[in-house]
């Protein structure tokens, strides 16, 4: 199955307060129809197998997941995120009734590398899914596009503290000398994710969101350094909606 990995080790998260008020949650019958749960990539797999045992079946080890359960549909791969095509196939697949179980689980993989028309096709069935379905996000960071996060449970069990955090620049001259030191769009990149991590760790998801969408535009790497650092002033500095105009960078 496209995006469950075969190896999956024993999850990591288990003991994490955060896991556990999850599954307590779900223990008091509150299962969320749209839902977005962030964690460091390399748990995807384990957690798309306790997910989806607990969509499924109730359980955290009660769904074979990686052999294929007939209500558990998966679009993209661990970092990839689905093209709008899939997308549309997801949709699809989740109107049809369930199989074995109470209800059908759609996942979207490497949510927060979504493209924007992929996003948006993704918006009205976040809103309102099926009677019988519900929908996942996993990601890595906090960059689900602010559409899809509005419309969904967001769950963080580990955010990025590997990252050395630091904040943006904070004045005028800030900005003019971090300008003239940004060299390449692999810095710019670091950078940002330096200031997500400041942003995530203060509690400002949503700034942590947009600057982590910002370094995913840096590090396609399809932007000039002057354009890179002229839209990041403008986002920063000047709070520019920039994912209605820079949504396809990649």
């Amino acid at each position: 199955m496209p995006g469950v990995a075969s190896d999956v080790r024993p999850a990591p998260f288990l003991e994490l307060p955060s896991w556990r008020a999850l599954v307590g949650e779900f223990e008091a019958g509150d299962v969320s129809h749209c839902r977005a749960v962030s964690a460091p990539a390399a748990w995807h797999g384990a957690l798309l197998e306790a997910l989806a045992g607990l969509y499924l079946s109730g359980r955290i080890d009660g769904v074979p997941a990686a052999e294929g359960h007939p209500d558990l549909l998966v679009a993209g791969e661990a970092g990839k995120a689905p093209n709008i095509e899939a997308c549309r196939s997801l949709i699809q697949d989740l109107a049809l009734k369930p199989v074995l179980a109470v209800r059908r689980l759609g996942v979207v993989m490497a949510a927060d590398r979504l493209l924007l028309p992929a996003a948006n096709s993704l918006l009205k069935l976040a809103e309102e899914p099926p009677s019988h379905a519900c929908i996942l996000f996993l990601l890595e960071g906090s960059a689900l596009l602010p559409t899809l996060r509005s419309r969904a449970r967001f769950t963080v069990l580990a955010g990025p503290m590997e990252v050395p955090a630091a904040p943006p620049p904070r004045g005028g001259a800030e900005w003019l000398s971090w300008v003239e030191g940004a060299k390449d769009a692999a810095g710019i990149a670091a950078d940002l994710a330096s200031w997500a991590a400041h942003a995530f760790r203060s509690g400002d998801m949503e700034r942590a969101a947009r600057l982590d969408r910002l370094r995913v535009i840096a590090e396609a790497g399809k932007l000039s350094v002057p354009a890179l650092c002229d839209l990041l002033t403008l986002a920063l500095r000047e709070e520019l909606p920039f994912e209605h105009l820079f949504g396809d960078f990649r």
